[in-house]
Order: C-alpha cells, then structure tokens, then sequence
C-alpha cells in the first residue's frame, strides 16, 4: 500500500518537476556551436596548433609537405562559428626544415613567406575578400574578422583551385564560340591540366601569330591565377584592343600549370626534385611542361611564336609589379630591343591599382643555378627570334592584392600585349 502511495505523489508531482526544470534551463544562455578547423577539401592546407572555444581564436601553421614545395600556403574552413562574432585567426610560420639540395636546406622557411598583411577569407568560397590588417607578433601574425554565418574559409591568398580554374574553363567555353576549352597534359598523379584557346576571325589558324600565358608554376601563387583570368575575361571583352587580339593572333591560356600540387595545398617552390619552373630542359620531369615545349617547337619551325608570359608572385617585400627576363648571356641584341618595345607598351598601357615596375630583373647565373632550365630562359633560347618570353610578378602582399586587382592587372597585361603586337610593323614581325 505505501508503494503504491508513492508513486501517485511522484506522477503528481512530475509536470511541476519538469516545469521548473525548463525554467531554469531557459535561463542559461545559448553556448555557440564547437569551433572546428577543417581542411578535407581541394587545396586544403593547415596545422591546427589549437582553438580558444571560450575567446574564438584559432591557431594555425601552413601544413604543406616541404618535400613538395615551400610550406607557405594555407587555407582551411573554420566552423561552429556565432554569425555576428569576431575571430581570431593566429598564423606562425611552418616548424618543418626545407629538404637537403634546396635552398635554405635544414631550416624552416624564413617567416614572412607564409604571413601576409591581410589574410583572404570567403563565406562561399567564391567572394573572397580581405580581413583588416593584420597584427605582427613575435610568433606569428593574427587578422581578425566578422562573419555573418557560422561557417567562413580562410586562406593565404584568394583561392583558385583547379577545380574552380576548370569550372571557369568550361563557363567560359560555352558563353563565347571564338573560346575552346583543351587539355595540355595529365600530371604526374594523373590530374588533368587545362587550358583555353582564344581566336575569332576569318584569319587561318596555321597562319596566326601565337601568344603561350601560363600560371601557377608555383602552386602557391595563387594570385597569378587570378590575373590569368583577368588577361582571360578581358581578351574576351567588347574593347577594340582585345576584338584585335582575338581576330588576328591565336591565344592560349592555361591558369594553373602545377595541378597536382594546387590540388594537394603544397607549396610547389622547390619541390623535390625540383619545381616546374626548374624543369625546362631537354628531358623535363613534369608532363605539362613538355607538352608547352613541344607545342612552342612547333610553333618556332613555323615562325609563328610571338609571345610568351609566365604569371608569377614574387616575395612578400615587393609591392608592384615587374618582368623577370632572360640574361644577356641568352639573347642577342635585336631582340633584347624588341622586348624592350614589348615592355614599353606593357609600361604605357598599365591601369591597374597595383603598380608596375619597368626596371627588369634577370634570371641570370646568380638568381638559380638551374638558370638555363627556367621557362622564360629555355623560351628565349630555343623559340623563334621574334618571340618575346618573359615571367610577370605581380606582388601579393599589398592592398590592392585582391581579386579585382589582379583581374585589372590580367586587363592591363593583354592591352599592352595588343599594342605591341598591332604597333609591330618591323620586317620581324611574326
């Protein structure tokens, strides 16, 4: 009977129980998802060192292999975030030693290589935008930022991975007919690399004079992506300059060079055995390297190469743009004065917010001791004597370091390439 007693007086009670036990709990402030760093996506990179739930900082480094290239990029999804609340993001430089037979073998890679001024970040992973100046400390750098969704990705430089570089590809290919999209090679991890021809006209292709850009040699340079796409959406463009480039020359443009290493978030600098832009000799190592090469053969036994730009990003301490050209020991001097026409119409027509530099630097004996196996060099030594070969850099560390600015650097490029071309009326011309 007593038993039975007691569980009436506990049924009795339990909707009071429950009441006040909601009560309280309502009284508890919300506490925000766990904040999660995430790096299982193309062009993943990043070393969680660890993450303040309570102050929402989380510390990184760059979490590339260097046996595949300076481990300076980083890019990696952060969630659990509260939309409205800023986050700290600490970045120090990779721990791990540069590999024996590369230079600065046995240390880390020298700091300001992976810590840019202001960081990219992107709540889509299509619009990507800066944080505010960065914070230098002893250990690394810290940017802040304020997202309105509990997700964001954040990365070294604005992203392009090969798997946007190709959506873009195909985007393009099918909004324009003059547009075709191919395939230059399959990379040494069986990835595919892709490029577009441009060319409209009546002109016969066979005929046409060839212009050869490239990017992403390095597959850390991401910026040079973007201003491959801008020389890419520009030459596609209404102007009379880019009508003219399209009607008379035949154009071909491959956004990333270093797939597999884009795609894996390496450095690619100095990768083992070497990079791709230490790969231009009589026996390359890389695939998509010797497909350019013998594309370029060809081109020359016909006469036909006019010009050849490779994209780059130099070092964080440059802050405009400049041409890295072949030494004097590879070019004799009626085309060192070509290409010096060549740079005054780049020089002339320039209109972008980064600024351009018109002093040149070589990739001599003393820049790299592969010298002869750099791009620009093996293009000017073994291309036809019209043809201008030359690396753009164009600075990453700045301001203006954004996607619209590297797409009007794109813009400024292909002008300055238009007028050189359409000014050339020298017995040279291709």
């Amino acid at each position: 009977m007593q038993a039975h007693t007691i569980v009436v007086e506990v049924r009795f009670f339990l909707p009071l129980i429950c009441g006040f036990a909601w009560l309280v709990l309502a009284t508890i402030p919300c506490r925000a998802d766990t904040i999660v760093v995430g790096t299982d996506f193309e062009g993943g990179s990043a070393r969680v060192i660890d993450v303040d739930q309570e102050n929402a900082i989380v510390r990184i480094m760059p979490g590339g292999d260097p046996l595949r290239g300076w481990p300076a990029w980083w890019y990696c999804r952060i969630s659990g975030l509260t939309p409205g609340r800023t986050l700290t993001l600490h970045v120090v430089p990779s721990s791990l030693p540069i590999p024996a037979g590369h230079p600065g073998a046995g240390k880390p890679l020298a700091a300001g290589w992976a810590l840019p001024m202001r960081a990219n970040w992107s709540e889509d992973q299509i619009r990507w935008r800066h944080t505010a100046a960065g914070k230098k400390g002893d250990a690394g750098m810290s940017y802040q930022l304020t997202p309105d969704a509990n997700e964001v990705w954040v990365a070294w430089g604005p992203v392009a991975t090969p798997k946007t570089v190709a959506d873009w590809i195909t985007n393009i290919s099918q909004r324009h007919d003059f547009v075709e999209s191919f395939e230059l090679a399959k990379t040494l991890e069986r990835r595919s690399v892709r490029g577009v021809r441009i060319a409209a006209g009546e002109i016969p292709m066979e005929s046409r004079p060839v212009i050869w850009l490239q990017a992403r040699q390095h597959a850390w340079e991401s910026g040079s992506s973007w201003v491959a796409r801008g020389i890419g959406e520009w030459m596609m463009g209404g102007s009379p300059d880019a009508i003219w480039l399209r009607e008379n020359t035949l154009i071909f443009l491959v956004p990333i060079m270093d797939v597999d290493r884009a795609a894996t978030g390496d450095g690619g600098k100095e990768s083992t055995p070497h990079d791709h832009n230490r790969d231009w000799s009589d026996d390359p190592h890389y695939p998509e390297v010797a497909a350019v090469q013998s594309r370029i053969k060809r081109w020359t036994v016909q006469n036909r190469m006019a010009v050849f730009v490779d994209l780059h990003n130099p070092g964080p301490n440059d802050h405009g743009a400049f041409f890295y050209v072949a030494p004097d020991e590879a070019i004799d001097q009626p085309r060192e004065l070509r290409r010096r026409r060549f740079l005054d119409s780049v020089t002339r027509n320039w209109d972008a917010p980064i600024p351009f530099d018109p002093r040149m630097r070589s990739t001599g004996p003393s820049y790299h001791r592969l010298w002869r196996q750099i791009s620009g060099t093996w293009v000017t030594e073994h291309a036809n004597q019209q043809t201008v070969a030359v690396c753009l850099e164009t600075p990453w560390n700045t301001a203006s370091s954004t996607t619209e600015g590297y797409a009007k650097v794109g813009a400024s490029l292909g002008k300055g390439i238009s007028r050189f071309l359409r000014s050339d009326k020298s017995k040279d011309t291709p």
